[in-house]
């Protein structure tokens, strides 16, 4: 990476740590204000008003992170409000969901395990039609050695695509530029990195993994703040308030195992007859982003080990669970 785009990342860090700082500090304020007894006359359409807040607050935090700090090619502000009114709009819509599910979900049950059940499994399904409706990206079916890609034309540097769907039916989703792009040999690196995973099924491990931690975060807030004996719109803040710092917490632990799944992916290229390192030192250039020298920083913010981190631990042995 350049000086520059070191200093981008750098920065960009920075905002991230603010942003999430500030919605850790503001949800555990809602909960202590819970918990205070001086929650009388709160009801829905007051926490529809926190709602309506909460979008406009995070709306800055998007400026700043969409504008500001994106790395080359740069959007114009008049491209960047045109993708973000799209995305936000969407992401309005889905949050939306997800709290009339906790609502029906709290009515009915008096908790909120129903709804977490169904709102898992339906952003897991649903990760490309949520990608096409938040990005206005399509997406694309193209053979490739045998099998079939999902190919996504977009312009941000920072997509790098994923695996969507679980069992036999799921396949890698790549940016159409690395197709286009990428040395044949770093393109096989990933695309041996990605079949491994699907051969060994970590998408469906990391969906089972995320779904436990979901549901026992939500039946713990629900014990703790005693949400089943309070009013719906009293047990929708609390419960919104308590997983938000529930997901800071997976934020903290849960990249340790995608970590190890980074590695073993790795591992696997190379066991594979591939030689991954130049793909491993090309990524960072790629996506704007490398990790952090400082191992606390590290842990917290990226999931994605630095590239030296990979290359170092290809040198070395994997044994162990890889859990996704």
């Amino acid at each position: 990476m350049t000086p520059e785009m070191k200093n981008l990342a750098r920065r960009r860090l920075w905002l991230g740590i603010t942003n999430v700082g500030f919605w850790v500090l503001t949800t555990s304020l809602g909960l202590y204000w819970l918990t205070s007894g001086h929650t009388s006359g709160f009801d829905l359409r007051r926490l529809g008003f926190i709602f309506v807040v909460m979008i406009a607050v995070q709306a800055l935090f998007d400026f700043i992170g969409g504008i500001l700090l994106m790395p080359e090619p740069r959007p114009t502000i008049t491209a960047f409000l045109h993708r973000w009114s799209r995305g936000a709009l969407v992401h309005t819509l889905v949050l939306t969901g997800v709290g009339f599910l906790s609502y029906v979900s709290f009515r009915l049950s008096g908790g909120f395990c129903f709804a977490i059940l169904l709102a898992t499994a339906g952003l897991a399904l649903g990760r490309r039609q949520l990608f096409r409706a938040v990005a206005g990206v399509p997406i694309k079916e193209t053979p490739h050695d045998g099998g079939t890609l999902l190919v996504a034309n977009t312009t941000d540097p920072a997509f790098t695509g994923g695996i969507v769907g679980f069992g036999r039916r799921a396949k890698s989703l790549i940016p159409e530029r690395w197709l286009a792009n990428l040395p044949k040999e770093e393109l096989a690196v990933e695309s041996s990195r990605r079949q491994w995973q699907l051969e060994n099924g970590l998408p469906d491990r990391a969906f089972i993994l995320v779904l436990g931690w979901n549901l026992i975060g939500g039946f713990f807030g629900s014990l703790i703040f005693k949400l089943a004996e309070r009013t719906p719109a009293e047990a929708l803040l609390g419960h919104a308030c308590w997983m938000t710092l529930w997901t800071f917490g997976s934020l903290l632990i849960l990249p340790t195992l995608s970590r190890k799944a980074v590695f073993a992916a790795d591992r696997a290229a190379a066991d594979s007859g591939h030689d991954p390192r130049p793909w491993i030192a090309r990524f960072p250039n790629l996506v704007g982003e490398d990790g952090s020298s400082n191992s606390t920083v590290q842990n917290i913010f990226y999931p994605i080990p630095s590239a030296s981190l990979r290359l170092r631990q290809l040198e070395k042995p994997l044994s162990g669970f890889v859990a996704g």
